[in-house]
């Protein structure tokens, strides 16, 4: 590689990109960011030109390593796009989220009397996660790889052991390459649409240890029988002979100009699989059964999921929302609504997903519980529907369906609320409302909105449920000023 495209240099780590990267600075105060390298690395890296406003760097040698670092466990670790901070300190990767959600919610902190509450850490740092998706790829030379995507590319990886996960989820992994090399599928291509093989989807129920396998096909072709017989005999070799195993197919077909569909074929095993979440909130230990079928969202760290919701209802009041309407918004398959049900006299859940509402409607059944209801459709324009109806600003009429909600449950997606969600927030202006995000930048920029139209924000609580990773969640309370 030429000089004139890039340049070998001496530089010391100073701080972490948003992203987790490694940051430091040239002469001219240009910014450059590297992969796996951590504050207080001092390194020779390779440095590319100037992209972006950006230099990007790649470690080449590290000539004094940070106090901070630590001895990786994955060997996948270098390369692999699934962890940021395997290296890392666990200590330290708590107080880098703590002072990212410090960061996003610096002018609250510094004007107002919000009570910031100390990182919850997590119970588990490896083997944490109840769901992966691998991706099949194929180089130029028809090289199989099964796995995860290149730190900073589009590459796949083979990997032989995730330790986010449990070890049966990697045993089923090189299971399902193995099944793959018997056979002369061709992974599926992005770029051309072209191929058979796209992803493998793994799922466990934590507290229940039951098991679920998904192998996601294009419309290329149809499994024969004995192709499915087979990848059924793989996976299980991947599992100890007594253990409860759901097996899917799931074609999907994507068409330009047209909705991408997926058809699932359950060829093994029960139609979904069950957790368990054990809630400890407001005095209360709470059990909830939920069926997780295989196109089901669920947190996908069960054992700080329960803490993390368990935490955020403990800002409330047990005895003021016990005749309350509560909203649940972004509801997905309405866990924390159905939880919150326990103590409200209604909830109404609101979810885009159809899928996700329907496995909803399952999971109430299966819990007995009547004063839940979900709505499938666009958030705002199902309030814009809600807030219509003659009867929502009416406490007592007897379906209470429609009625004017107290406490307002959030937890959107990362690019936070949209405007006609806010909107309709502050034509409902609850009593009270908690703001769950997986990113503190964009729930900041809600807030302040809603701050500035008689909310006041009283509570931040980050939460770690990705260990490794510079993911954060952060509970928000905020009160009707």
């Amino acid at each position: 590689m030429s000089q004139k495209k890039s340049l070998i240099s001496e530089i010391t780590i100073e701080k972490f990109s948003k992203k987790g990267e490694g940051v430091a600075f040239d002469d001219n105060g240009n910014k450059i960011v590297i992969d796996n390298a951590i504050i207080g690395d001092v390194i020779v890296a390779e440095l590319k030109k100037k992209r972006k406003g950006i230099i990007k760097g790649f470690l080449l040698e590290i000539l004094t390593k940070s106090p901070l670092r630590d001895e990786p466990k994955c060997s996948h670790f270098e390369m692999c796009g699934g962890c940021r901070w395997q290296n890392l300190k666990y200590i330290e990767q708590l107080k880098q989220k703590e002072n990212f959600v410090i960061q996003s919610f610096h002018d609250f902190i510094k004007t107002t009397n919000v009570e910031l509450h100390k990182i919850l850490s997590s119970d588990e740092i490896f083997e944490y996660r109840n769901k992966m998706e691998f991706s099949f790829s194929q180089n130029q030379k028809k090289t199989k790889f099964l796995g995860l995507i290149m730190k900073g590319k589009r590459f796949v990886i083979d990997i032989e052991r995730c330790y986010l996960a449990p070890a049966w989820f990697s045993k089923v992994l090189i299971e399902v390459k193995n099944w793959w090399e018997k056979f002369d599928f061709s992974a599926f291509n992005y770029f051309n649409g072209e191929g058979l093989l796209r992803s493998l989807t793994i799922k466990e129920g934590k507290n229940t240890q039951d098991k679920m396998v998904m192998l996601t096909l294009s419309d290329e072709k149809i499994l024969s029988s004995i192709e499915k017989e087979e990848l059924i005999q793989y996976i299980l070799n991947g599992i100890n002979s007594d253990d409860k195993i759901s097996i899917f197919l799931c074609v999907q077909i994507a068409k330009k100009s047209q909705k991408t569909t997926f058809d699932v074929q359950n060829i093994y095993g029960q139609k979904y699989i069950t957790e368990i979440l054990k809630i400890n909130t407001l005095n209360e230990n709470i059990e909830l059964k939920f069926q997780i079928g295989p196109m089901s969202f669920f947190q996908p760290n069960t054992h700080m999921a329960q803490k993390l919701y368990s935490t955020a209802l403990n800002y409330l009041d047990k005895d003021e929302i016990k005749n309350s309407v509560v909203f649940d918004l972004y509801s997905g398959t309405g866990t924390i609504g159905m939880i919150l049900s326990k103590f409200v006299k209604k909830v109404i859940a609101i979810e885009l997903e159809k899928d996700a509402c329907e496995m909803a409607k399952e999971n109430m059944k299966l819990n007995d519980i009547k004063n839940f209801e979900i709505l499938n459709g666009d958030v705002s324009n199902i309030l814009d529907e809600l807030i219509s109806s003659k009867d929502f600003k009416n406490p007592d009429f007897e379906n209470l369906d429609f009625a004017k909600p107290d406490l307002v449950i959030v937890d959107p997606p990362r690019c936070g609320l949209l405007e006609g969600a806010i909107k309709n927030i502050l034509k409902i202006l609850p009593q009270k409302i908690i703001y769950i995000s997986c990113n503190p930048i964009t729930q900041a920029e809600d807030i302040k909105i809603l701050t500035e139209n008689g909310y006041k924000l009283m509570i931040l609580h980050p939460v770690d449920q990705f260990s490794h990773t510079f993911h954060i969640e952060n509970i928000a309370v905020l009160k009707r000023a």
